[in-house]
């Protein structure tokens, strides 16, 4: 494994893959990724830093995890020879559009207008779309450009949305927006969908995401495959997730939820707790 940072998610995953690999009989080896990268075998990147690293390497076969949709995309643009999904794969961090969507409907059932804000139209906005209608809500969308910076565009959109969704659009949700972001909503009464539990601790309603340890489970599933063919299965959403409701938000906003138990089983049911 090459791990981009020896520190949080990126040490519970890497734990956690360890153990259930080496309980299979196979051993696992962690390296730096300013080191030299492997030149055999399955190599299995843990965050961008380690996943750019690896793609620029001559690494024959590569996984890489806790890695957005968008940052996968861009390892394949910035590196073609990779676009092969049978030797370059990768476990998305992020959340497929049908989870992130019936979450909003079940959490928030009498909202009917969700709000995007993004610097660039995202990739999955056709799938949102889709899934948007599917539950019988509407969308507002709202680009952010020089012209129409990001607090006037977020203050443009808060006024036709009943609730806005984050996406993983590190031009818009950052360390440095994120807080005048949730000040803005709140202030406005519009729930902010968070991205992880770290948007959730710091204010937003809720968030639907997987847990490290989830996505070592899923990662060694995938191991295990490439172990019996000699190939990695194509580019994929987590499986197994988790859903977090910040409690106090909800009773600030005046809403009267549902449990982050039962959300997550109406969801699973939905949809299969898949895309």
């Amino acid at each position: 494994m090459v791990q981009s940072e020896s520190s949080g998610p990126y040490l519970e995953f890497t734990a956690a893959l360890r153990e259930l690999v080496v309980t299979r009989g196979s051993a696992v080896a962690v390296i730096d990724p300013s080191g030299p990268i492997p030149s055999a075998g399955l190599i299995v990147a843990v965050g961008m830093k380690a996943a750019t690293a690896v793609a620029a390497s001559n690494a024959p076969f590569v996984l890489n995890v806790l890695i957005p949709k968008t940052g996968y995309e861009k390892l394949l643009r910035d590196f073609p020879q990779r676009a092969n999904s049978h030797a370059f794969s990768a476990i998305f961090l992020d959340q497929p559009a049908a989870r992130q969507i019936h979450l909003i409907a079940s959490i928030l059932p009498d909202k009917h207008s969700i709000g995007l804000l993004y610097s660039t139209p995202p990739a999955e906005l056709v799938q949102l779309r889709a899934e948007i209608a599917r539950h019988g809500l509407s969308l507002r969308k709202q680009a952010v450009s020089p012209a129409l910076p990001l607090a006037d565009a977020l203050q443009e959109l808060l006024q036709d949305s009943e609730v806005l969704l984050a996406l993983p659009d590190t031009a818009i949700y950052n360390s440095s927006t994120i807080r005048n972001i949730l000040l803005a909503t709140y202030r406005s009464g519009i729930p902010l969908i968070g991205l992880s539990p770290a948007y959730v601790k710091a204010g937003a309603l809720c968030a639907v995401y997987s847990t490290p340890a989830q996505l070592a489970t899923q990662a060694a599933m995938l191991i295990q495959k490439f172990a019996e063919t000699g190939a990695l299965p194509g580019a994929q959403y987590p499986q197994e997730f988790e859903v977090m409701v910040n409690e106090q938000v909800a009773r600030s906003l005046g809403l009267n939820i549902k449990s982050e138990s039962v959300l997550h089983d109406e969801i699973k049911a939905d949809i299969g707790g898949k895309q």
